[in-house]
């Protein structure tokens, strides 16, 4: 949620809908087996990458909703934690139900976040909390990133991250052939979160300016340009160890940020695409599961229509409303508590900080 004080970004929250379907029909497709329909190619080899464009969401966002973190990080810290932590120790108890005691390591592992770091690990025992892992990783070094408060600053982070990244990705591939750490390791994907930063401080720098229709559009061009060719015959001269593609579509995605928050689209601030946002976590954390719990239906499905893009999308028709009422059951009864809960905590501290130095001198100092 934004600080108080700070509006909120619509064409952000329409973006993370787009990254919560892109997921979604992925994963759609990859573990029930089903073949997507001809005309969505991308699906298949491309819609995973949505959790890249929540990683560049994440960033953008955070450094608009929280501007004093630098100097400041505890409460960012805190709200944080209470924004992410309720909703996957709820999923990983379900999990846990089922798949047994996975020992006190590993279990402290999960609940402090630092999987990531660990590879063998690094997926998390939450189906798709890999991600989760990263993001939690990266709150932790954000407050250090804002101290950069220049553009010409963070467009040298991003080529530092964007090396760095890549370096990650080709080592951990050769270290470790046969795993997909290189892929999913907090070192591999970090410059997708400086780049997101980079348009952040670009659009703090023109909003509100005579050229930020023409920034937009530029963003605008730069983000479906660069997508075009990513989708394109001709990107497979980025082919390599450790799929250096994913730091271009990094830069996409930024632009994407930048474009939506400049001069946000109808489609990503219609009704629906704002919903759908502002419960993306709740859409992301549970969609694996429902689809593993929906798959006697896809079979079913399967049995009459057979393979092919009218299965697709039937099973489409059947996840999409139990996936909606898991999702509006989770923001509601586990991500909203826990952000209260998070803010009646800073407003405890901060009362009694208030106390305390009242107390401790009569002009009220510390």
């Amino acid at each position: 949620m934004p600080e108080q004080g700070r509006g909120l970004l619509p064409g952000l929250h329409g973006l993370r809908a787009v990254a919560a379907l892109m997921v979604l029909f992925y994963h759609l497709h990859a573990i029930p087996n089903l073949a997507v329909p001809a005309a969505l190619p991308w699906i298949a080899t491309h819609f995973g990458l949505g959790v890249h464009l929540f990683f560049a969401l994440s960033a953008f966002a955070l450094a608009w909703a929280n501007p004093h973190m630098a100097e400041r990080p505890g409460p960012y810290l805190v709200k944080r934690f209470f924004r992410i932590a309720p909703l996957y120790y709820l999923v990983l108890a379900v999990v846990l139900t089922r798949a047994g005691w996975p020992g006190l390591e590993r279990f402290a592992a999960e609940v402090t976040f630092t999987f990531n770091l660990v590879p063998g690990w690094h997926g998390g025992l939450v189906p798709a909390g890999w991600t989760v892992g990263a993001e939690m990783l990266f709150y932790l070094v954000l407050p250090l990133l804002m101290r950069i408060r220049t553009v010409a600053g963070m467009a040298a982070a991003t080529v530092v991250a964007m090396l760095f990244s890549g370096a990650a990705r080709w080592l951990l591939t050769e270290w470790m052939p046969g795993s997909d750490y290189s892929l999913i390791s907090i070192a591999g994907n970090i410059s997708v979160f400086v780049t997101a930063l980079l348009a952040f401080r670009i659009f703090e720098r023109v909003r509100g300016t005579p050229v930020a229709g023409r920034v937009a559009a530029l963003a605008a061009a730069t983000a479906l340009g660069l997508l075009a060719l990513l989708l394109s015959s001709a990107a497979w001269v980025m082919d390599g160890p450790g799929d250096a593609r994913v730091l271009a579509f990094g830069c996409a995605f930024a632009a994407a940020c930048l474009w939506q928050a400049l001069r946000p689209s109808l489609p990503m601030r219609c009704r629906p695409a704002l919903w759908l946002g502002e419960r993306s976590y709740s859409i992301y954390l549970s969609h694996f599961l429902l689809i593993l719990a929906l798959r006697p239906a896809y079979g079913w499905i399967l049995g009459i229509l057979g393979q092919g893009g009218a299965a697709y999308l039937a099973c489409a028709a059947v996840t999409l409303p139990p996936l909606c009422l898991a999702a509006a059951l989770g923001y509601r009864f586990v991500e909203v508590p826990g952000m209260a809960f998070g803010r009646r905590l800073l407003g405890r501290k901060a009362e009694r900080a208030g106390r305390g130095g009242f107390a401790s001198s009569p002009r009220g100092g510390a």
